[in-house]
């Protein structure tokens, strides 16, 4: 793993170690591997952040009691990351230092295994890659979304916790550094999933629910789905499955026109993001 010494030669390692991420992915090596490799191209960003690249580093912890796979989608008209998933093991934490005005979003898939031709797949918020990376592909709902627009408008970073695709796991999003004391912690701590109504639940093979889905993705009505006559904020109206998903998570989007209570900003901040904040 010669090659993996990235703070020796960092610029001349890029090109490779993408390569060779890429090439596991391609042969679906195992996620101990996969999980080394992630490790290399960090400490890569890493050399890149000091040398003043890179802006902003999103730290994920997993505090829940099983392993989740977070995926990361890149909002068009940002360079995408060039890593979209990974593998973080219960009580695990990984830093990932990104440019200066990325957009995009990350989840926590969970409850994944490989199959018997070594293809990936996962009970709750899969990208269908069939792969530990995601290669751009968002998540299939229900999913807990945590959105990040940086150096936005004012050279503010814009975020929040989204619920409109419905649920899968508790997540919260913490800005700390120098910049980030003043600014708004965010928490979507409950598990809706426990009292999801029964129409909007997502089963696993098993009969557990692993996912709480939205109205829209359940009903796929515009009234629900704030589209067609209902496409604005004075026509759609929170529903009684939105004021559920808000009463669970008041600091999270429970629908499309959320904004005022659900989107938060800050300046130059690092972030913290904790999947199952509140497990011991």
């Amino acid at each position: 793993m010669a090659f993996c010494i990235l703070w020796e030669l960092p610029y001349n390692c890029l090109l490779l170690t993408l390569s060779y991420i890429n090439f596991c992915s391609f042969l679906k090596v195992t996620s101990v591997m996969a999980n080394v490799m992630i490790l290399c191209f960090s400490l890569l960003q890493t050399s890149l952040l000091l040398q003043g690249v890179h802006s902003t580093t999103f730290t994920f912890k997993n505090r829940c009691n099983f392993t989740v796979w977070p995926g990361i989608l890149t909002n068009a008209g940002t360079t995408p990351l060039s890593i979209t998933g990974f593998e973080l093991g219960s009580n695990a934490s990984l830093a990932i230092p990104v440019p200066k005005k990325w957009s995009g979003r990350f989840w926590a898939r969970q409850g994944c295994s490989n199959d018997a031709s070594r293809r990936l797949s996962c009970q709750s918020a899969d990208c269908g890659s069939g792969l530990l990376q995601c290669n751009n592909a968002g998540a299939i709902p229900p999913a807990t979304l945590v959105e990040f627009t940086l150096n936005g408008a004012d050279g503010k970073d814009f975020y929040d916790i989204s619920n409109v695709d419905g649920f899968n796991l508790p997540v919260s999003i913490v800005p700390h550094g120098l910049n980030g004391t003043n600014c708004s912690s965010v928490l979507c701590s409950a598990n809706i999933n426990l009292r999801c109504p029964q129409e909007l639940w997502l089963k696993a093979a098993d009969g557990s629910v692993v996912g709480c889905k939205s109205a829209c993705l359940a009903f796929n009505t515009d009234e629900y789905c704030c589209r067609g006559a209902y496409g604005s904020p004075s026509a759609c109206r929170p529903s009684s499955y939105a004021q559920y998903f808000k009463k669970a998570c008041p600091q999270a989007y429970s629908y499309a026109y959320d904004d005022a209570t659900s989107t938060f900003t800050c300046i130059g901040a690092d972030y913290l993001i904790t999947f199952c904040p509140h497990s011991t």
